[in-house]
């Protein structure tokens, strides 16, 4: 196999862009030498590889494009999409947002509170209060796998034998089971492990979206595959082909090799960082 990387990028990547948001741009290549390809283009062959290596790359971007989406945007130069580390911030961590100073304009802050260690259902509360006003209120929470762990102990066992399927199936209990969430008060809290340990986010996703560009050329890439298995994205493929791209390959004109590339191209822009909130530093309860 040749060198494979995945790499965020602006476009030729020699001039900078200036401006609010800037559109991004991520690039995972799939190479592979022609000697492998030759091996694989017999009878005895029992998949094939050009195909196999693309669902892998596919699935080995998408896993790369969750990372960006947790992190603070200045992966690569800067040239990395913006993530929930530099949305959901109040200056400690980017001092500016979409160009613009968080010490000058305040509704570019979004409430950051220290846990003090731990984490209990009255913080949450009041994290959800000071980013709420009427009918405008957090709708979404995420957390990494210990913390998750940590609010499902802090429910009461018998709130915890009320499951319930929330607005899908009409019902109103404050505490249960929501998809892979659980769901509590109103709100839908899930786990990822893309988030950094000991930290809860609040989001209004109301006002927070990702904006596609597609590439100018090429084809939608599709992340399920009918040989690799155990990976998240195969029981969520629908959007996938919104977002990447594949370029076709491209003949090495010094080496026996092809490569091409799969891109995703946009920005994750959140409308109004004053309603976003998190707590840092969970280590228990």
């Amino acid at each position: 196999m040749l060198g494979r990387t995945h790499k965020p990028f602006l476009g030729s990547s020699i001039s900078a862009l200036t401006g609010s948001n800037k559109m991004t741009f991520v690039a995972t290549n799939v190479a592979l030498s022609g000697t492998d390809l030759s091996v694989n283009n017999t009878k005895l062959a029992t998949m094939k590889l050009m195909k196999v290596m693309m669902e892998s790359r596919a699935q080995d971007g998408a896993d790369d494009i969750g990372t960006f989406f947790q992190q603070d945007g200045t992966a690569n130069g800067g040239k990395a999409p913006s993530g929930l580390g530099n949305i959901v911030d109040d200056g400690t961590v980017a001092a500016t947002y979409g160009g613009l100073s968080r010490a000058t304009y305040s509704g570019i802050n979004a409430t950051v509170t220290a846990s003090g260690g731990t984490i209990s259902l009255l913080k949450i509360r009041q994290l959800a209060n000071s980013i709420s006003d009427g009918a405008v209120a957090p709708d979404m929470a995420i957390t990494d796998y210990t913390t998750w762990a940590y609010i499902e102990q802090l429910i009461q066992a018998f709130q915890r034998n009320t499951y319930t399927d929330g607005p899908n199936q009409g019902q109103t209990a404050g505490v249960g089971a929501k998809s892979n969430g659980l769901y509590w008060g109103g709100l839908q809290i899930y786990r990822d492990k893309k988030v950094a340990t000991g930290t809860f986010y609040l989001l209004n996703t109301k006002f927070l979206e990702f904006y596609g560009l597609n590439y100018f050329d090429g084809t939608p890439v599709s992340l399920k595959s009918e040989l690799i298995k155990g990976n998240i994205y195969e029981f969520n493929p629908a959007n996938a082909t919104k977002a990447f791209t594949w370029t076709g390959w491209v003949k090495a004109y010094n080496q026996a090799a092809m490569n091409g590339f799969m891109i995703l191209g946009g920005q994750l822009i959140c409308r109004a960082p004053m309603r976003q909130g998190k707590l840092t530093g969970v280590t228990g309860i």
